[in-house]
C-alpha cells in the first residue's frame, strides 16, 4: 500500500524534513507535491493556545492574529497552561520552515499561519466561555481571509444536539458559506470513554482520526461515526513554545494539523476549487485503512495529497460521497423547518445544554483533551512504495 500519487520531477533540496517525519516519504511530498506547490498564497488559521511566532521554525510564517479567550494577546504568544506549546506545535507541523532546535519542516511550508488564542483555560478568571471563544475565533479567521481553519482541540459533546453547540454550528455555517474548510481532531480517548468530542463532532467539520507508521489506526484514536479521514498521529517529535523539542508526542491533534496542511496544498494548487470539492476529493482519493469503508476509526482512509490535488489525473465524480457537508446540509435543512425532526444520523444525540463539557485533569479544567498525548510508539519505517 502507498500514500503517494503522481510522480513529478524531484524538488529542490532547500528544505529537508527530519527523518522521523515519516509522512513525507509516505506521501512522496518532496517529489510529487512540492514541485507543484508548497502552499503559497493560502492562510491557515490555527485556533488553539496561541502560537510562538518567535521560534526559527516559524520565521516569517505567522501573521498577527487575535485572542478570543479573554487574554490580551494578538495570537502570537503561546499561552498553553501545560507549558509545552500546543498551538505552536500545530503551526510547525503545518507550515514549519526548518531551522531551530528541531529542523522541523511542515507539509505546507509556504502557507501562512493566522494564530487565534481560543483556549479559555489558559486565562485565569476569563469571562469568556469556550463556545463564544471558538465561535468568535472562527468568524475572525474567516473575515481575515483564512481558507483553512485548524482545530486540534476538543471537549465532550455528549448530550448536545447535533453534538455541537448551536452558536458554534452557526459559526461553522458562516465559514462554509464563505468557502472555508474546517479541520478538527477526532479525539484521543478511543481506548477509554470514546465519547463524542466537539468541534470534531460538529456537522460541517472534517474530523481526522490517527494512524501510525504501519498504516494502522493509532491505538487511542476516537471511534466515532463523525470521523471522516485519517492521517499520521505518531512517530515524530513535538516542537513547542520557546523552540523546545519534546519527544514522546502522539495524538489526533497532529493528524488534524497534517490534514489542514494538506488542504492548504490542494487549495494552493487549485485556487478556484471550492472547499466542498476539496473535501470531497480528499475523501474519494484516500487510502482505505479498515473495512467496511467508511469505518469509525479512520473514516474513508488515509489522505493521499498528490492524488487529491490532481483532478486531471485522478478525477472524482461530482456525485461522489461528501458526508461532511451532507450531514451539515441535513441539519441546516431540518433547522429551517420546525415540522421536521432531524434523523438520528443527523443529530446523533438529543437534549442537553448548548455548551461544552469540560474535562478535569489533575484538578485543572482544560480544553485541549483532543491534543497531543505524550506517548511514544517506536514503529518500523513504513514500506509504502
Amino acid at each position: 500500500m502507498a500514500l503517494i500519487g503522481a510522480v513529478a520531477s524531484p524538488a529542490s533540496a532547500e528544505l529537508q524534513p527530519r527523518k522521523d517525519e515519516w509522512w513525507f516519504s509516505a506521501w512522496d511530498v518532496q517529489n510529487s507535491v512540492w514541485p507543484l506547490t508548497k502552499g503559497s498564497g493560502v492562510t491557515v488559521a490555527v485556533l488553539d493556545s496561541g502560537v510562538d511566532a518567535g521560534i526559527p521554525e516559524l520565521s516569517g510564517a505567522v501573521l498577527k492574529g487575535a485572542d478570543t479567550a479573554g487574554g490580551k494577546t494578538d495570537g502570537r504568544k503561546d499561552m498553553d497552561i501545560f507549558e509545552d506549546g500546543h498551538g505552536t506545535s500545530m503551526a510547525v507541523m503545518i507550515a514549519g520552515r526548518g531551522g531551530g532546535n528541531s529542523g522541523y519542516v511542515g507539509v505546507a511550508p509556504e502557507a501562512e499561519i493566522l494564530p487565534v488564542h481560543v483556549a479559555t483555560g489558559d486565562v485565569p478568571g476569563s469571562p469568556v466561555g469556550i463556545t463564544p471563544a471558538l465561535t468568535n475565533g472562527i468568524r475572525f479567521a474567516v473575515d481575515k481571509g483564512a481558507k483553512v481553519i485548524n482545530l486540534s482541540i476538543g471537549a465532550g459533546a455528549d448530550g448536545i444536539p447535533h453534538q455541537c453547540p448551536d452558536k458554534l454550528l452557526d459559526a461553522i455555517g458562516y465559514a462554509i458559506k464563505k468557502d472555508v474548510v474546517i479541520v478538527a481532531s477526532a479525539g484521543n480517548s478511543g481506548r477509554t470513554i470514546n465519547s463524542p468530542e466537539a468541534p470534531g463532532s460538529c456537522p460541517g467539520v472534517v474530523a481526522v482520526g490517527g494512524i501510525d507508521s504501519d498504516l494502522r489506526p493509532w491505538a487511542k484514536t476516537q471511534r466515532q461515526p463523525y470521523v471522516a479521514l485519517a492521517a499520521p498521529a505518531s512517530g515524530s517529535v513535538f516542537v513547542g513554545r520557546g523552540d523546545k523539542v519534546y519527544s514522546r508526542a502522539a495524538g489526533t491533534s497532529a493528524s488534524a494539523a497534517l490534514v489542514s496542511g494538506a488542504v492548504a496544498l490542494v487549495r494552493a494548487r487549485n485556487p478556484h476549487m471550492s472547499g466542498r470539492t476539496v473535501v470531497q476529493r480528499l475523501l474519494a482519493t484516500a487510502l482505505p485503512i479498515n473495512k467496511p469503508v467508511p469505518d469509525e476509526a479512520t473514516g474513508y482512509g488515509a489522505i493521499r495529497i498528490a492524488r487529491a490535488m490532481d483532478p486531471a489525473r485522478y478525477p472524482v465524480p461530482a456525485d461522489a460521497p461528501n458526508p461532511v457537508y451532507e450531514r451539515f446540509d441535513r441539519v441546516q435543512g431540518a433547522a429551517k423547518d420546525v415540522n421536521v425532526v432531524p434523523t438520528a444520523e443527523a443529530r446523533k444525540v438529543g437534549g442537553g445544554p448548548s455548551a461544552f463539557v469540560y474535562v478535569a485533569v489533575g484538578g485543572v479544567v482544560v480544553l485541549l483533551v483532543g491534543g497531543l498525548a505524550f506517548v511514544w510508539f517506536r514503529s518500523r519505517r513504513p514500506s509504502l512504495r
